[in-house]
């Protein structure tokens, strides 16, 4: 592993740290909170860390690559640069940042990982 990652691992690791500690601090200073704003408490930690955790396990896979095939339509994948874009996980929804790439016959576009934009299962 890499010193820049390691930083970046450790910086995500803190930051999930202190979203618990934040979540303990508020039930120590809210001593009569109900087990429902409790739980409110909770998930909304719970939900941040998701997200932060998806976001940076993505931004580990690198910013991806095009496909090694061909479009569909038999043309080739042409490099046009990075993007970013909100993505809806599982998680929750995330930023992550991609080479792009357009097809030099139909147009259509690819944003590695996934499948071309409006393919079944590409994105929107």
């Amino acid at each position: 592993m890499r010193g820049g990652e390691e930083m970046e691992q450790g910086a995500v690791v803190n930051r999930i740290m202190e979203r618990a500690k934040a979540v303990l601090e508020w039930s120590q200073a809210h001593p009569g909170s109900t087990l429902r704003e409790l739980e409110e408490q909770v998930q909304k930690a719970v939900q941040a860390i998701r997200v932060e955790l998806m976001e940076a396990a993505v931004a580990q896979q690198g910013v991806g690559a095009p496909p090694e095939a061909s479009c569909s339509c038999g043309g080739a994948w042409v490099f046009k640069g990075y993007k970013t874009r909100q993505v809806t996980t599982t998680q929750g929804s995330i930023r992550i940042r991609r080479a792009y790439y357009v097809c030099d016959r139909c147009g259509a576009g690819f944003f590695p990982p996934g499948r071309p934009i409006g393919e079944p299962g590409g994105m929107e």
